[in-house]
This record gives C-alpha cells, structure tokens and sequence, in this order.
C-alpha cells in the first residue's frame, strides 16, 4: 500500500493527544496562513515540507524544583554569601557561570590571602594580585619565573597590595623588581632573606608610606641603593638591616639620612663597618629600641644601657624589628589575619 500523501498538509500543524481538543477541532478556526512562510515554501525543494521549521522559545513555565533560585538574589545577597566560602571553594563557585564568576572576583572577598610554603607560577601571581589583595603573606613561597626573559613579566598596572610578606621567598630579581615597580601603596615590607639590587632599593624608596622594612640577611645592597632608602621613606618608624654584609659606605649613607622619626632599629652583625665615626645616630631623638648584636663587646653594652636610658639595646635575642610574624601569630603579619 502506497504512503498516505502529503500534498496540502499545513508545515505548522498542531499535533496533540488531548481527547478533548480533537473533541473541539471543529470549533477551533482555521490556522493562519503566514505569507513569508508561504513564500519561502513556493522555493523550497519538493518533498521538504516537513523539514521547514520555525523555532521560537518555549514559554513552559518551571515546574518546583527546575528554577534557578539564585536568579532571584541581587549581587549583594550572593556576595554576602559567597564571603563564607574558603577561597578554594571560592575559585571553584567562579567557574560556574559568568554571574559566578563576576561576583567571586569582588575585592571585598579577596581582602587577604595566605599563600605561603607552596609553589606558585608566576600566572598565577598575576590572578592573585589582580583580585585586590591588600595583606598578603607569601613566606618561603618559590615563585616559578615563565621565561627568562624579563620583558615579559607584566603585572597588573596598580597593585593595592599594602603588607607583603616575602620572607625568606623563591624569586628572581626580575620578578621582584617587575613586581615592586607597580606597588606603590605599601605600608610594610619583609624582604628577608631575599637577593636585592639597586633597582629593588630604587622601586621601594618609591613606597612613600611605607612604615616597616624587614631586610634582614638580604644580599646586593649598595651605598646608592641605601641613600635612596634612607632619604624617601620619611615615614619609616621600623627597620631591621641586620646581617645584610653593609659595605662602608652603606652604613655611612644610613645614618647619615636616616629619618629621625625611626622608632626601632636594628643593626646587628655590622661589627666591621660601623665606627665611632657614625655619631649621626645620637640625633634619633625618637629611637626607642636599638638592637646591637654582634657589633661591640658586653662591657660597652652595659655602658650604653647605663648612658641611654631611655633606649632599649639588645631588648630581644630574637629581634622582632619589622618582622612580620612573631611569637604564636603564625598565620598573623604585623598583627592581621591572612587567612578567613
């Protein structure tokens, strides 16, 4: 038996099972005829009419269970939301959707962040500091350099970063000098530890707040790079230059511009380069603390306590000068939380 034909069937015919629209057929009025649709088939191929569709959205409502909840929330409910999350579970919920995403990059949840003892690639670094962090800690933290080429080391334009632990941190000099030439916010820095140049001491002399400095055991500081530090950072009150290996000169340019504002000092291990010649220290009328380790012998010691009574020396075997974590504090720096 041939197929039934299907010559003047409608390309837009309603097909249902319901007993009772079949019972009303009769009742329905014709479908309308759409001249485009009627036009656009006059060049269709024969025997085509079945595969001539016209797609519209499907306006079923949602049954209980299928709606999207979250679409109800504003960006402030979501975020307060989102705020509880570790960060971990917070990089996952941003591949969600770009809602999601928009939302989990806000720099109120981004306001600290621990990323210290891991290995971090240098991409990686970019993302962290494009998010806005202002206190991060990244001690014993190796920073894996893409190439070695430093014209390619970009970070974000303006970094608000304001505390940041690098202590004792895996980095080259093109990274860290790439990286502190775009912060300029800084409120204190521990660099201890770490290899420096003169462009390194240039690009910190240009953080005008800063207020702590933590260069301990660091290596490549020269007289040039130390008499722009000790001239630009007016505002210093701490730092701690103990066992950096200062040349003559070094010493000289410390003392010599030094802010007399500075409150704590530490010079341990410059048993060979500073002399009685370096008198500008008497001037420091608000120094506080002074720490001498390994510079002059007990008996000068006792003397110094007896002659500056108002001064401190050698107040801590374990100086906490500029540090940025003492005592019990191990996820603290300079007394802030890193970690939610």
């Amino acid at each position: 038996m041939d197929p039934p034909s299907n010559k003047g069937r409608l390309p837009l015919t309603n097909v249902s099972n319901n007993v009772n629209q079949r019972q009303c057929k009769s009742n329905v009025p014709p479908p309308h005829h759409d001249p485009l649709s009627e036009e656009l088939l006059k060049y269709a191929p024969h025997g085509s009419e079945e595969a001539f569709f016209m797609y519209r959205k499907n306006q079923r409502k949602a049954t209980y269970g299928e709606e999207d909840l979250f679409s109800l929330l504003s960006d402030e409910v979501l975020l307060h939301i989102l705020k509880w999350l570790p960060k971990k579970t917070l990089l996952s919920c941003g591949q969600v959707n770009r809602r999601f995403n928009r939302v989990s990059k806000d720099e109120t949840l981004w306001y600290r962040l621990d990323l210290s003892n891991r290995t971090l690639q240098f991409d990686g670094l970019v993302e962290v500091l494009s998010r806005g962090v202002i206190v991060l800690r990244l001690a014993q933290t190796s920073i894996v350099n893409p190439t070695p080429d430093s014209n390619y080391l970009e970070f974000p334009a303006s970094i608000k970063v304001q505390y940041l632990d690098l202590s004792m941190c895996t980095v080259s000099v093109a990274v860290l000098g790439a990286l502190l030439a775009n912060c300029r916010a800084l409120v204190k820095l521990s660099l201890e530890n770490v290899p420096l140049d003169g462009r390194i001491c240039a690009e910190i002399a240009e953080n005008r707040k800063l207020e702590a400095l933590n260069l301990t055991m660091c290596s490549g500081i020269d007289a040039t790079g130390m008499r722009l530090m000790a001239k630009a950072l007016t505002r210093l009150h701490s730092l701690n230059v103990s066992w950096t290996s200062l040349s003559v000169e070094a010493v000289q340019e410390l003392v010599r511009n030094l802010t007399p504002q500075i409150v704590h000092l530490n010079l341990s291990g410059c048993r060979s380069t500073l002399t009685d010649e370096s008198k500008n220290l008497t001037e420091l009328k608000t120094l506080r603390f002074l720490d001498l380790f390994g510079l002059v012998s007990d008996q000068a010691i006792a003397t110094l306590k007896n002659s500056l009574v108002d001064i401190g020396i050698n107040k801590y075997y374990h100086s906490s000068v500029a540090r940025p974590t003492v005592g019990t504090k191990r996820t603290s720096i300079w007394g802030l939380r890193t970690r939610d």
